[in-house]
């Protein structure tokens, strides 16, 4: 949280309520000596006085809401089946692995996140009262609003994702210790829960795909981060939500919104290349898997391609140019990044790590220059005698000490609204699409015309550039024509696999709806693993599908191959949607 103080401190020092609001919003508030000036005594009474203040409301929720990372990743990938516990993890994330949790488990404590709601209901209720009487902008108010508003839908999402009937609370509290009483809280369904986020959501007054565009005070790169990229993606979240309700039509529009971002850019690199998943060596977007000799594996670069994304810089082009949120640690302020404290071996406490499933899923992929694994495996762990270690999580490590313990938060990326685009567009009756961003790209799939001896489109009339185009009307109609005059916004799309060198999967799942899905998903694990992705996917397919088993035998392997003696009794338990969810006790 420490981090977005400096980042405030780093504005035009408008006014000292800026830090004020932050701490509060933080909870480090702290007395102050009698012998300071006046102005170092604002109280809350003038927290919310003008836009300024408002923007230190919005650091300081964010700020508290990267108190959640730690919760979200093991509540989303240790209860799937991606990440397992080591040797050193205690009782209770053992608990979560095998779906034997207890009301006593401290990794389920629902509070943290209605910390984080309830200073988000007081924002927008005083963002409210401050257009109301004209201390804010109407323009301010809608953006900030809608930011905060957005986010605090997202915290509710992965509430009910985990919990699955919860109070869902949208009036100011004044105090999280004062919802002891549940009883005054009704408690609403799943379901229910996205009926209210999507009407809420869908309503708020400014749905751009950046909350704050360049030139917005909340805009500023600090110790070479960029703010930008740090707050939520509204059309992203929408679409998300769109999804879990079967609506693949509407989240198509809100996917397709961010593709389009950029097509008009003048910086032509970044309207080819951002966003659109393409095998681009350059700096404008680098995110694929490379060599330093093609065929000989012990020349994997990790210091450029696929694995710099994840680099500390967000001034990186590549991680611009893929990363639609993430939020940044500091390393001159504790407590840093926790993941090094539940992954690394060298400076943390070494408590999780990839499950043999997720390597075994890296493994059982082949590379088209021969080599016979997903390098993706070797670029998000390592391996020692001391066993498998997630280093994703942890950023470049390399640069790592006990006292320098940076990353960012990884909330979502461009690989990953790929492919839920494309299991929107397979439901919608757009396999051939789904399978084309999923595998090798857009011209590879759909382009019927001459090539050259390289295997290169060399397009000769105008049916040959119209073939480089997806056939469908819009939201899924995707522009990918390309010729000496022409140049497309997809024409250097080469889909999820395509990017990293994996051979695509087989044309027959084109048309297998079910079969399709199921992979897209499976491509998720090895493309998204350990960013907290996993389980909601599983709970999405499985409820769509009406099979628990799709969750139920994935978790169930996990445990087989680990060797835990639940194995049988999970999958068992797990067959049954309604032990998806953890206990929800109010302590």
């Amino acid at each position: 949280m420490k981090t977005y103080k400096k980042i405030m401190m780093n504005f035009n020092r408008k006014v000292i309520a800026i830090v004020v609001v932050t701490l509060l919003a933080t909870g480090s508030w702290s007395c102050k000596k009698d012998n300071e000036s006046p102005e170092d005594k604002v109280d809350i009474s003038n927290a919310y006085r003008n836009s300024s203040d408002a923007d230190a409301a919005v650091i300081g929720i964010y700020g508290q809401f990267l108190g959640l990372h730690k919760s979200f990743i093991l509540q989303n990938e240790l209860r799937a089946d991606l990440m397992d516990v080591t040797a050193n993890a205690d009782p209770y994330l053992r608990q979560l692995s095998n779906h034997t949790t207890t009301k006593d488990n401290p990794y389920i404590d629902p509070r943290p996140y209605y910390s984080v709601i309830l200073n988000c209901n007081d924002a927008l209720k005083n963002f409210t009262i401050m257009v109301r009487d004209k201390r804010m902008s109407v323009d301010d108010y809608n953006k900030h609003y809608s930011d905060i508003g957005a986010l605090r839908s997202y915290i509710y999402l992965q509430l009910g994702i985990q919990y699955g009937s919860i109070p869902y609370i949208t009036d100011p509290v004044e105090n999280v210790d004062d919802l002891k009483n549940l009883s005054n809280f009704p408690r609403i369904t799943f379901d229910q829960l996205l009926d209210k986020l999507l009407a809420f959501t869908q309503a708020l007054p400014y749905q751009e795909v950046y909350s704050y565009p360049t030139g917005n005070p909340l805009v500023v790169t600090v110790d070479g981060n960029t703010t930008e990229r740090m707050f939520i993606s509204k059309p992203a979240f929408l679409a998300d939500l769109y999804l879990w309700k079967n609506n693949y039509t509407k989240a198509a529009e809100n996917y397709i919104k961010i593709f389009d971002l950029e097509n008009t850019n003048p910086e032509f690199n970044k309207s080819f290349s951002w966003y659109k998943v393409t095998y681009d060596t350059g700096p404008w977007a680098d995110a694929t898997v490379r060599y330093g000799r093609s065929q000989d594996e012990n020349t994997l670069l990790y210091d450029v391609g696929w694995k710099s994304m994840f680099s500390i810089s967000t001034t990186n082009r590549a991680w611009l140019g893929e990363f639609l949120w993430g939020i940044p640690y500091n390393s001159s302020f504790k407590p840093g990044n926790p993941m090094f404290d539940l992954c690394s071996q060298q400076y943390g406490k070494y408590l999780i790590k990839p499950s043999q499933v997720a390597i075994d899923n890296w493994n059982a992929q082949r590379q088209g220059n021969g080599i016979p694994y997903d390098a993706r495996g070797r670029l998000s762990y390592s391996t020692s005698a001391a066993g498998p270690m997630i280093t994703k999580l942890t950023d470049n490590n390399l640069i790592a000490s006990m006292f320098n313990k940076e990353g960012k938060w990884t909330l979502y990326r461009a690989t990953l609204l790929h492919l839920r685009y494309a299991e929107a567009a397979n439901r919608d009756g757009k396999g051939k699409l789904g399978w084309a961003l999923m595998n090798n790209g857009i011209i590879n799939t759909f382009y019927t015309g001459t090539r050259t001896a390289a295997g290169t489109p060399a397009p000769v009339s105008f049916d040959d550039i119209a073939s480089m185009r997806s056939p469908y009307a819009a939201p899924y109609f995707i522009d990918a024509s390309s010729n000496t005059d022409f140049r497309g916004p997809w024409y250097r799309n080469v889909g999820v696999r395509g990017r990293v060198g994996v051979t695509p999967i087989d044309i027959s799942y084109q048309t297998d709806l079910l079969g399709l899905e199921g992979k897209l998903i499976d491509e998720a694990a090895l493309e998204t693993a350990f960013e907290g992705n996993r389980w909601p996917d599983l709970v999405r397919i499985a409820t769509r599908e009406n099979n628990p088993a799709f969750l139920a035998d994935r978790v169930y392997q996990k445990l087989l191959k680990a060797g835990d003696p639940n194995a049988s009794a999970t999958r068992t338990k797990l067959m049954n949607p309604a032990n998806w969810y953890l206990p929800f006790d109010w302590k």
